[in-house]
């Protein structure tokens, strides 16, 4: 199939609304499948990970290729949770059209519907509006089509209207008929992409048919008309006229691609360089990992030789296939608007760009950062050389999830979008062999002094043969914010001899790594060394070292030490019905807000927060604001921890380092 036949859509929405249903009833209407599964019994094409049919949701993107004697069809079914919102997004590097299906309710939209919606316009899609349990009671079509287009934009034009709903939707109306009652709003929305056409309606009063069909997909590609479709995929009713409009109006791939190359996205002006993008990862015990791709232009085969973003590194596309599910189906050759997989390339990540010649940019998917976090510790010595091999796939599959080695606490931590987001990453981790153990990370705090001190260690011993001897004197003063540390070197008259001098240094800077109040890292600090004493056999490296250490505790401990903790710069995005209670909480946290301000029906909120009090903040916002509350943040700064809780804190500690 040339791109001109391809048509590439992704199904976008909250989590309910349908859309493995619908891919499903679309790939039975094609013949694809002898018949139609359900969510429930586990038996789709799309939900084919042994999680997705525990929890009966989706949780990774799932892709179904379709030839028909019109053209190619590929759907991409994505998870509805906003915590795997990652596979959601990436899958709009894969298509040409967002259809964001939508439950009918009399709750309203969800708001992730029109976050997804909005994402999508972002990324360049035309826009389609599927609108799903219309067979629900206590409802009225014409309700929900004001709400939609109230919500979505004036753009929004039914084009397949439910005849009723609950018992009574048994068929859907196609709105482009002579008569149909929003023929004359579908019509104005299609003419406003083509001026010729819009002149002729002007004249006029209306366009033929032909006309308007042929004005659709460009109308959609400019985003003046979204078409809306009543469709019940359980029941099948709508699905008929869905597909036949996706066959026909939808735009095409090769409308979308000269878009790309005629605004100098990523590739430049097309050449004959073969390119393709990475937009999904998915590891199998048998395969290795299996990379999704969108062929962007050329013709990819698997002798093709590409470069990956301007790294130098060199692949070829192994196990070249089209994807149904989990089926992979060999094919000998991929063309420009393809969505394909290859196999058995490891250490490919999602945003490469691969080119035949010459280099590209990894290509920027703006996907949310992970604010959540979780310490983990393998259940099994025996796992903890294979957990970071694991994680690392982890990291490859959901580019919102990470994984570090916290080297203030000696902590693993894994970051994502929320606990749920973990926990079900941390799931699979388990159904790879590494079971975890997990808890709430510690935080990185760092100790400083708040006044000048003194304090002295005599470190001695004698075992038999050479002993240990070596003395220190020493003055602690704290120095302003942010400039790190400084030693002095104020011995006079030989009192600690000129080459153990370093190795009191040595010993200060090692217990400042490891704190002396709370095991934190101590900064802001000048150390002078003043005075001291040696023995002439018995005085050594290790000795001074050691009495550095103990002079710098001593000294610290009197110095009304002090700890830091990490602040964070946080951005809350919520409803403006919820600001109250979304202020008050951060109040009660410890936040100090530095302003707010409207978009729309939004208000953004800017506050400083101690991270420690936002470590289970995704939780509490989601139940604030029935999951429509969004929030970033970033660690900017340390201030000083309030007395009470220092004191805490350290005791904790001292319990710590008294059981271990």
């Amino acid at each position: 199939m040339s791109a001109a036949d391809i048509h590439n859509l992704t199904l976008l929405g909250p989590a309910g609304a349908g859309k493995t249903t619908l891919a499903e009833a679309l790939a039975h209407h094609f013949g694809v499948i002898p018949r139609q599964g359900s969510v429930a019994e586990g038996n789709t094409v799309c939900d084919f990970l042994p999680e997705e049919k525990e929890k009966q949701h989706s949780l990774v993107a799932a892709v179904v290729h379709l030839e028909t004697p019109k053209g190619t069809l590929n759907l991409i079914d994505t998870p509805g949770y906003p915590d795997f919102v990652a596979d959601a997004v990436t899958s709009m590097g894969a298509a040409g059209c967002a259809v964001v299906v939508v439950p009918a309710s009399t709750d309203g939209v969800p708001y992730h519907a029109v976050d997804l919606w909005r994402r999508a316009g972002e990324h360049g899609l035309a826009r389609a509006l599927v609108v799903t349990k219309l067979d629900a009671d206590n409802l009225d079509v014409e309700g929900v089509v004001a709400k939609m287009r109230e919500v979505f934009g004036q753009r929004v034009v039914p084009f397949t209207l439910a005849d009723g709903t609950g018992a009574g939707f048994t068929e859907v109306e196609v709105e482009e008929k002579a008569g149909s009652r929003w023929r004359e709003a579908l019509v104005e929305a299609v003419v406003e992409a083509d001026d010729a056409l819009m002149e002729k309606y002007l004249e006029e009063g209306d366009v033929s048919d032909e006309e308007l069909e042929a004005a659709m997909p460009m109308a959609m590609a400019k985003g003046t008309f979204a078409p809306l479709f009543c469709i019940d995929p359980v029941r099948g009713i709508g699905v008929q006229e869905f597909a036949e409009f996706a066959l026909a109006e939808f735009p095409t791939a090769a409308m979308q691609l000269e878009a790309m190359h005629s605004e100098n996205v990523e590739t430049g002006a097309a050449d004959d360089r073969v390119v393709a993008r990475v937009w999904k990862i998915l590891t199998d015990k048998h395969l290795g990992q299996i990379t999704y791709l969108r062929v962007l232009q050329g013709t990819l085969t698997p002798d093709t030789a590409l470069q990956v973003n301007d790294s130098g590194k060199t692949v070829k596309p192994n196990g070249l296939s089209v994807i149904l599910g989990a089926k992979l189906t060999p094919i000998e050759k991929a063309g420009p608007g393809d969505v394909v997989a290859v196999t058995r390339i490891e250490d490919l990540r999602i945003g490469d760009v691969l080119v035949s010649s010459g280099t590209a940019t990894p290509f920027d998917f703006g996907l949310p950062e992970p604010y959540s976090a979780l310490a983990v510790t393998p259940k099994s010595r025996s796992d903890e050389q294979k957990i970071w091999a694991e994680l690392q796939k982890i990291e490859r599959e959901d580019p919102t999830f990470r994984a570090r080695r916290d080297s203030v606490t000696h902590q693993t931590v894994v970051e994502g979008l929320s606990e749920l987001h973990l926990q079900a990453l941390l799931k699979r981790l388990a159904g790879r062999g590494v079971e975890v153990e997990t808890e709430l990370p510690r935080i990185a705090y760092r100790e400083t002094i708040t006044a000048p001190a003194e304090g002295h260690h005599r470190h001695k011993k004698q075992t038999g043969g050479k002993g240990q001897f070596g003395e220190c004197y020493i003055r602690v003063f704290p120095l302003p914010r942010g400039q790190g540390f400084e030693f002095v070197d104020a011995v006079v008259g030989g009192a600690v001899p000129r080459q153990f001098i370093p190795a009191v240094e040595k010993g200060i800077r090692e217990q400042m790594e490891k704190g002396v109040i709370a095991n934190s890292p101590i900064v802001d600090l000048k150390v002078e060394l003043y005075d001291g004493k040696f023995h002439a056999v018995d005085s050594d490296e290790h000795s001074f070292k050691i009495a550095g250490a103990y002079a710098l505790r001593d000294a610290f401990e009197k110095a009304n030490p002090i700890l830091l903790e990490p602040i964070v710069a946080a951005e809350i995005r919520v409803p403006s019905r919820f600001f109250g209670d979304v202020s008050g909480d951060l109040n009660s946290r410890r936040g100090q807000i530095l302003g707010m301000e409207a978009d729309g029906e939004f208000q953004v909120i800017k506050a400083r927060v101690p991270y420690a009090e936002m470590q289970t903040y995704a939780t509490t916002l989601r139940s604030m604001t029935h999951g429509e509350g969004s929030f970033s943040m970033e660690i900017v700064d340390y201030d000083q921890v309030p007395a009470h809780l220092q004191a805490e804190i350290v005791d904790k500690n001292r319990e710590a380092v008294a059981a271990e």
